[in-house]
């Protein structure tokens, strides 16, 4: 498997003399960074899944690129196809940064909702084209066409691709092919199921609260959809494997859900080191994945990990977070 995991910096030279670059790169993850130190700009563009795990790494680069200068900023999200909580940090932390503004490119519907989870929309400046960005100051006609010729030679991830086939990114041989199976079919054919911790079975995730929210569909008049799926899978595992298990292998998720005429409810618990409320957000935002599942449910509740034995390793008291959908009243007639 080819490791798309890099980061390249370039130097000034006699073709790109007014501006340096910098690109990473991951799979399913690509970002050009460029510094104009005349016009005291950054510019940022993204394209793919803008997932917990990438941000550290881009939020280093873009630290290292503007020297932990203050600048303004143009980030381009139009080939993002999906943003984490996280993700949204890194944005945070660009308008701590910002020396007048910080520009984002219009989000496409999917990676709104995010947006409008935490109610930060407000917060940040939109244009349409990278053309209506001439109208502010410093932004001449030679920085955005030197934008615009960036953008169209970043690197292309492709479709979006959700559920089982996000797994694909991390399959590396068939040992591990066949270790997932057994997960795999077990998210289609059960109403309880236990996965390890780790951030790539969010894909497995994904496939049993689709099956989940597949069956409640017909009964709720807020149904949800692929994108808040993704968002609620990826939250919930990442946040397992990394504050719950401190990314220790061996840890082990236990998730359930139940369906009826009035509402579906989903489970997920951990036997991790216990939830910490008053531990201190790094990504910009207060309990932001927590924050965001609330968004989505009308009803998210937290408690210590299940009583009894359990499958795995045990760090503490674990953490079992209860959310709940209400199915809302049909029209009459």
């Amino acid at each position: 498997m080819i490791d798309m995991r890099r980061t390249q910096d370039f130097s000034t030279n006699a073709c790109n003399k007014f501006f340096k670059k910098s690109v990473v790169e991951e799979p399913n993850f690509s970002a050009t960074i460029l510094v104009f130190d005349r016009a005291d700009l950054c510019a940022i563009l993204l394209s793919g899944s803008l997932d917990t795990h990438v941000v550290p790494r881009l939020r280093e680069a873009a630290k290292a690129a503007t020297a932990g200068k203050k600048c303004n900023y143009v980030v381009d999200l139009d080939g993002v196809t999906y943003i984490s909580s996280t993700g949204l940090g890194f944005l945070m932390y660009l308008l701590k940064q910002q020396r007048e503004f910080v520009f984002l490119s219009n989000p496409r519907p999917a990676v709104l909702k995010p947006f409008n989870l935490f109610d930060i929309k407000n917060l940040f400046r939109y244009y349409q084209t990278v053309a209506d960005l001439g109208t502010q100051p410093g932004l001449t006609d030679e920085v955005i066409s030197a934008i615009r010729g960036q953008k169209g030679s970043l690197r292309a991830t492709g479709p979006h691709k959700r559920g089982l086939a996000t797994l694909a990114e991390y399959l590396e041989n068939e040992e591990e092919v066949q270790r997932m199976a057994p997960y795999i079919h077990g998210a289609g054919q059960q109403g309880r199921i236990t996965l390890p911790a780790e951030e790539k079975y969010a894909g497995v995730l994904y496939l049993f609260l689709e099956k989940a929210f597949g069956q409640a569909g017909e009964l709720l008049g807020e149904p949800i959809d692929e994108a808040a799926i993704e968002l609620i899978s990826k939250e919930l595992m990442t946040n397992a494997a990394k504050h719950g298990y401190g990314h220790q292998k061996g840890g082990m998720v236990e998730v359930g859900y139940a369906v009826d005429t009035a509402k579906i409810e989903v489970s997920f618990a951990d036997r991790g080191r216990g939830y910490s409320p008053g531990a201190p957000a790094e990504d910009g935002l207060p309990s932001a994945g927590l924050a965001m599942l609330r968004g989505i449910f009308d009803e998210l509740t937290i408690a210590p990990g299940p009583e009894g034995r359990s499958e795995g390793l045990v760090l503490g008291g674990g953490t079992t977070v209860r959310m709940v959908k209400r199915v809302k009243p049909k029209a009459g007639p």
